[in-house]
């Protein structure tokens, strides 16, 4: 159960952690926002280019795309979206210098690059992203005066009209911040190379770039909320570490040592334990409970029978054996022979009797309950005793036919044996009375009827049998025998729940 417990909380924690690596933290969708956002920016510096290019004079410039490149461009709505894929493009390598070039062929872009460069300088203080504005033919100004740009694969792209975008390796060192860097430490770049088109030629390129976010950057910018996120996964799993070791680990471990104990030869308990946790372990509790009461009762009453059948079946026995010494005498007489074989079989039939009783309590006891039985249908036979229904002959009682039958058998032989000649039956509202006109109960005796091989009839023959298996039917029915004392006869109640 620990091991359980240790397994759901260790779940817990691992779900955000596991989510966010999953779905939102991952490399690729870091590249997909810093494309994002790079073709965004190149579609403003792309409008400005233009813009300022048309207000100055000047012939037509600049290649001609494909037809379907300049009926994208001519749509009224043509969103740029991000295409990189970590799993799927490669990493090139870092972007070359560029080789040497001359002036810019067109004066309108000598005029317009410096003023761009400059806007885009500023702007790069906010946006961080690096921006290289071309001309035509791929030239642009960079640190090392005018650089040709255009054996660049994005950059080929671009200047067919086409929006151009790869991944380029690093090769700068940036300064580190508690977690990684300060600014970003992955180790390639997004490059993006965004046309600009005048009147259906493509007359510039505008190249921007910049490192895309990684999950170090990204947990320590977001690290308040990400620890605020972990208390409350800590919490929500300490709790539930909690919830599930009140409610399920130490009932369960309760119910564990009241089992050991019974095993062990203890008696049940006598209450159920302060807290089982749930309904379920609840319902288990008591069930183990009441079977763990039930060996128990079982338990006690075999190891009662077997001392009274130890002791009923000593004294024939005895006499068997002593009866069987004396037939060994030679000096013995016929009439004395004769005797003792009587004795011998009178008790090897009162020891026959009293193994058929046992047997058939024993089967009463295993039988399945069902019911209930109409009255009339369980009336006993015995020779010399009429049975009388005082209450309707339809009446129900909630017992099954054949055991109804045998505890009527039963009371009906022990009346009889008692002197009676009537017995009557009366049943209402859950309540079966039994009376009879014999010779009646005695006040000292009536507390010990129900006691297996209890008789007040010994020397006749009675196994002091039969009300134990009435009451052992009774018990299976929840019901329960009592005897009072009549001024004629004796009278049985038996009540059923």
């Amino acid at each position: 159960m620990a091991l359980v417990v240790a397994m759901v909380c260790c779940a817990l924690v691992s779900i955000p952690l596991a989510a966010m690596l999953t779905v939102r933290l991952t490399s690729s969708q870091f590249v997909r926002e810093t494309e994002q956002a790079l073709l965004q920016q190149g579609a403003i510096y792309a409008e400005i280019y233009r813009n300022r290019f048309e207000a100055a004079e000047g012939l037509s410039i600049g290649s001609i795309p494909e037809k379907e490149v300049l009926e994208f461009w001519a749509s009224d709505l043509r969103p740029a979206r991000a295409s990189i894929n970590l799993r799927r493009d490669p990493v090139l390598p870092p972007m070359p210098a560029g080789a040497a070039a001359g002036p810019l062929s067109d004066p309108r872009h000598r005029a317009l690059l410096p003023a761009l460069i400059e806007m885009a300088r500023e702007a790069g203080k906010s946006t961080l992203a690096g921006v290289i504005f071309l001309d035509h033919e791929g030239n642009g100004t960079g640190e090392e005066g005018l650089r040709s740009h255009a054996g660049l694969p994005e950059v080929k792209k671009a200047l067919a009209g086409k929006l151009g975008t790869t991944l380029r390796a690093r090769e700068d060192a940036y300064g580190r911040h508690p977690l990684a860097s300060l600014s970003r430490d992955t180790g390639y770049r997004v490059f993006v190379a965004y046309p600009v088109l005048s009147h259906g030629r493509v007359i510039g390129v505008i190249l921007l770039s910049r490192t895309p976010l990684n999950l170090s950057k990204f947990l320590f910018r977001e690290r308040d909320a990400l620890i605020i996120m972990a208390l409350f996964t800590l919490t929500g799993a300490a709790l539930t570490g909690y919830l599930l070791l009140r409610l399920m680990s130490r009932p369960v471990r309760g119910l564990r040592d009241e089992a050991r104990a019974i095993a062990e030869g203890g008696k049940p308990p006598a209450q159920p334990l302060q807290h089982y946790g749930v309904r379920e372990l609840a319902e288990l509790g008591q069930s183990m409970l009441s079977m763990a009461g039930t060996l128990h009762s079982r338990s006690r009453e075999i190891a009662t029978y077997t001392d009274h059948v130890t002791h009923e079946l000593k004294s024939p026995v005895t006499s068997i054996t002593g009866a069987a010494e004396l037939l060994s005498e030679p000096a013995l007489s016929a009439e004395d022979r004769d005797r003792l074989l009587g004795n011998i079989r009178s008790e090897a039939a009162r020891m026959n009797t009293l193994l058929t009783r046992l047997r058939e309590m024993t089967q009463l006891r295993q039988a399945s309950k069902s019911g209930p039985g109409h009255l009339k249908d369980m009336l006993p036979a015995v020779e010399g005793l009429s049975v009388r229904i005082l209450s309707p002959g339809g009446a129900l009682v909630p017992l099954s036919q054949e055991h109804g039958q045998v505890i009527l058998t039963h009371m009906a032989q022990n009346a009889r044996a008692h002197g009676a000649t009537t017995l009557d039956l009366h049943f209402e509202s859950g309540l079966l009375r039994i009376s009879d006109d014999g010779d009646g109960l005695s006040e000292s005796d009536i507390p010990r009827l129900a006691d297996p091989f209890f008789t007040t009839r010994r020397e006749t023959g009675g196994t002091g049998m039969g009300l134990a298996i009435v009451t052992a039917v009774l018990d299976g029915y929840g019901a329960a025998l009592t005897a009072t004392a009549a001024p004629e006869g004796a009278v049985f109640e038996i009540r059923f729940p």
